[in-house]
C-alpha cells in the first residue's frame, strides 16, 4: 500500500519538473526573439510611375531605433520634397515590443523621363544600413493617356533674363487652369534664392487659348531685384491643387466632357496635384564704371525730372521754395536728392523728401524734394541748373537730366520792414485805464477785452455724451447676448464648438493634476482630451475619435500639415503609452502636455 500510495506524489514531481522546464524554454525563446529583433532601416514609395505634375510618398522606415530624429533629405535630382510628417507604429507580441517610425516625405518630379532616388545610408549604433536606389518613371500623361499640362500649367514669365544688381523688375507668374474645372489652389510660392523677399499680390484673372484649349489665367504681377551679380535662378514656382469634379452632374446640366470622364474615371474625384513651374536663368551684372557720371548717387530705373520755383517776384529776405520731381519707375529706394549747390547769395536749408507711389505693386511713383532757399541780396536772381543722373537697366547706359536755370526777380527790401510770418500774434493794444462803476463817465469799449472761457458747453461734456451713449450699447449687448443664447441652444455644432477650448482645457488640468502620479491615468486624460476637443469641433461622436480623423476630417478641411503631425504624434504616444507604460518618462509626459497645449491653442486660431 504505501509503495502504491507513493507513486502519485513522484508522477506529480515529474510533472512538475516538466512544467518548469517548459516554461524555461518559453522564456529562453522569448529572450532569443527579443535579441533578435535588430534596428533597421528601410526605404519606399508608394508607385514608381507618375505623371508630371503628380507627387509620390517617400517613406523612410527606423525599425527598433529607440526612436530616431527628423532626417534631412539631401537635393534630390529632378524632384522638390515636403516633409509631411512622421508615423510611430507600436506592436507587443507575446511580451516582446516593436518598435517603428516612419517618416513620409512628399516628392514632387520637375521632368520628365528615368529619375532615381539614390540609397539612403544611416548609422544604427554600430551598424550601418544602407537602403536600394529606387527608379522613378516620370510620363508626360497622367493615367488613361490623359495630359496634365492640359489640365493645370504654372509658368513664369520675365521681361528680359539680363539684368544689373539692385534693379527692380516686374514679372509675371501665371497660373493656368482649363476651364470647367472645379477646384481648391493655395497660394504659390516662389524660390528666388539670390533676390530680394518676393511678396506676390492678389491676381488678376483672364482667358487664354492655348493649343486650342480654353483656360482661366491667374497673373501675379510681382516685383524682385537681385542682391548678387553672377547667374542666378528665379524659380521654381510651386503651387498645390485640390481638382474634383462631378462628372453626373455635369450631364445632369447639359455641360458633360469626356476629357473630364476620361481622367476622373466618370464619377466624383478629388486629385491634389503639386504643380511646379522651370526655373528661369538670369545673368546678374554690376553696374558698368565706364561713363559713370560724377553726380551719379545710385539711382536705377527710366525716369523724369522737373524742377520748379515758388515765388519768382520778391524781396530780399524773403522764401523761395524750390520743388525737385522725379517721376518714373524703378528701384525708388535708390533714387537720392539731385545734385543742387545753393550759389553765393542765396541761404538754404535742408530738403524735405516725399514719396508717393502709383501703382499697386510699387514698380512706378514719384519722389519729391521740397528745398528752401532764401536770397540774402538783390544780384540772387538766378537759381542754377539742377542735374539728376540715373542708370537705364533697359538700354544699359547711364542718363544725365537737366532742367533750369531759373530767373527771379529781386527786389531790395524796404528798410526796416520784416517779413510777416503767419501764425505770430499782432501786439496788444494798451491797457485802459481801472474804471469805477457809478463814478464819472464809463468809457466807450472798442473791443470786449480779454475772454476768459467757462468751459465747454453741456452737450460737448463727456458724461453728457457717455449718458445718451450707454443705454444703446447696453440695448446692443443685451441683444447680441440673447442671440448668442438663442443659438446655443438651438445649434449644436455652434455650441459644441463654442465649449470645445474651455472643455479642453479643464481636461487638461485633470491630465496635469495626474501626471505625477499615473503615467496611464495621464495619457488617458489625454487621449480624452484630443477626443473631445475633436468631436466638438468636427461635430462628431466624441467616443469614436481616433488618429484616422487626421486624414479623413482634418487634411481635407484645410489644417495645416504642421498641425496634422503634431496631432498624429499625440495620438501614437497615447497608443504606446496603453501597452507600454513604464516606458514613459516623467519628462515626456510633461514634453506631451506642452505639445498638446500648444496644439489645441494653435487649432482655435485655425477656422475648420
Amino acid at each position: 500500500m504505501k509503495a502504491v500510495s507513493h507513486q502519485p506524489s513522484a508522477v506529480s514531481a515529474v510533472r512538475s519538473r516538466t512544467g518548469l522546464l517548459a516554461v524555461l524554454m518559453v522564456l529562453t525563446c522569448s529572450c532569443a526573439a527579443v535579441w533578435a529583433a535588430e534596428p533597421n532601416f528601410s526605404a519606399s514609395v508608394d508607385r514608381s510611375e507618375i505623371a508630371l505634375g503628380e507627387q509620390i510618398q517617400l517613406t523612410l522606415r527606423y525599425d527598433n531605433t529607440g526612436g530616431a530624429g527628423t532626417p534631412q533629405l539631401p537635393g534630390l535630382d529632378g524632384f522638390t520634397a515636403q516633409y509631411a510628417g512622421p508615423q510611430t507604429q507600436v506592436s507587443i507580441v507575446n511580451g516582446e515590443r516593436a518598435d517603428s517610425v516612419s517618416h513620409v516625405f512628399l516628392l514632387t518630379p520637375t521632368r520628365e523621363g528615368a529619375l532615381s532616388i539614390p540609397g539612403f545610408t544611416v548609422q544604427l549604433g554600430a551598424k550601418t544600413v544602407t537602403s536600394r536606389p529606387i527608379a522613378i518613371t516620370v510620363g508626360k500623361t497622367a493615367s488613361g493617356g490623359i495630359n496634365v499640362e492640359d489640365l493645370i500649367r504654372l509658368q513664369i514669365v520675365l521681361p528680359r533674363t539680363e539684368l544689373f544688381l539692385n534693379e527692380v523688375f516686374p514679372f509675371d507668374l501665371k497660373l493656368y487652369i482649363r476651364n470647367g474645372v472645379r477646384y481648391r489652389s493655395q497660394m504659390p510660392s516662389i524660390t528666388a534664392d539670390g533676390f530680394t523677399e518676393i511678396k506676390l499680390p492678389r491676381p488678376s484673372e483672364s482667358q487664354e487659348t492655348l493649343d486650342g484649349k480654353a483656360f482661366g489665367v491667374y497673373t501675379f504681377r510681382a516685383l524682385a531685384s537681385p542682391l548678387r551679380a553672377g547667374e542666378l535662378a528665379l524659380g521654381p514656382a510651386q503651387a498645390a491643387i485640390d481638382v474634383y469634379t462631378d462628372s453626373q452632374r455635369n450631364r445632369r446640366f447639359g455641360v458633360g466632357d469626356p476629357f473630364f470622364d476620361q481622367f476622373f474615371g466618370g464619377g466624383a474625384d478629388t486629385r491634389r496635384f503639386a504643380v511646379s513651374s522651370q526655373p528661369l536663368k538670369v545673368r546678374v551684372k554690376p553696374l558698368p564704371d565706364a561713363e559713370k557720371p560724377a553726380d551719379f548717387t545710385g539711382a536705377i530705373g527710366r525716369y523724369a525730372l522737373d524742377v520748379t520755383a515758388k515765388p519768382t517776384t520778391l524781396r530780399t529776405g524773403e522764401p523761395v521754395t524750390l520743388t525737385i520731381r522725379v517721376v518714373g519707375h524703378g528701384n525708388l529706394a535708390t533714387v537720392q536728392s539731385p545734385k543742387f549747390t545753393a550759389p553765393a547769395g542765396f541761404k538754404s536749408y535742408d530738403p524735405i523728401v516725399k514719396s508717393k507711389q502709383t501703382d499697386d505693386a510699387g514698380f512706378t511713383g514719384e519722389k519729391t524734394f521740397e528745398q528752401v532757399i532764401v536770397p540774402t541780396t538783390t544780384k540772387a536772381s538766378v537759381i542754377p541748373p539742377v542735374t539728376f543722373s540715373y542708370f537705364d537697366p533697359e538700354l544699359g547706359r547711364y542718363a544725365t537730366l537737366s532742367r533750369g536755370p531759373i530767373h527771379l526777380n529781386v527786389q531790395e527790401a524796404p528798410a526796416g520792414s520784416v517779413p510777416v510770418v503767419v501764425g505770430i500774434a499782432q501786439t496788444p493794444a494798451a491797457p485802459r485805464p481801472q474804471e469805477k462803476l457809478g463814478v464819472g463817465i464809463v468809457y466807450l469799449k472798442p473791443d470786449l477785452g480779454t475772454v476768459i472761457s467757462g468751459g465747454p458747453a453741456i452737450y460737448q461734456q463727456t458724461w453728457f455724451v457717455a449718458l445718451h451713449v450707454v443705454p444703446a450699447l447696453a440695448l446692443l449687448g443685451a441683444l447680441a447676448f440673447k442671440r448668442h443664447r438663442d443659438r446655443l441652444s438651438g445649434d449644436i455644432r455652434y455650441a459644441r464648438a463654442r465649449r470645445a477650448y474651455s472643455n479642453a482645457q479643464r481636461r487638461l488640468a485633470d491630465a496635469e493634476r495626474l501626471m505625477p502620479a499615473s503615467a496611464s491615468g495621464f495619457y488617458a486624460a489625454i487621449f480624452k482630451c484630443l477626443q473631445d476637443y475633436l468631436g466638438d469641433r468636427l461635430n462628431l461622436p466624441s467616443s469614436g475619435i481616433t488618429s484616422a480623423v487626421i486624414e479623413e476630417q482634418l487634411r481635407p478641411r484645410g489644417l495645416p500639415p504642421d498641425l496634422c503631425g503634431a496631432l498624429r504624434q499625440l495620438f501614437s504616444e497615447c497608443d504606446s503609452a496603453r501597452y507600454a507604460p513604464r516606458a514613459q518618462t516623467g519628462a515626456g509626459r510633461e514634453r506631451t502636455l506642452k505639445t498638446t497645449r500648444d496644439t489645441v491653442a494653435a487649432m482655435e486660431k485655425v477656422s475648420l
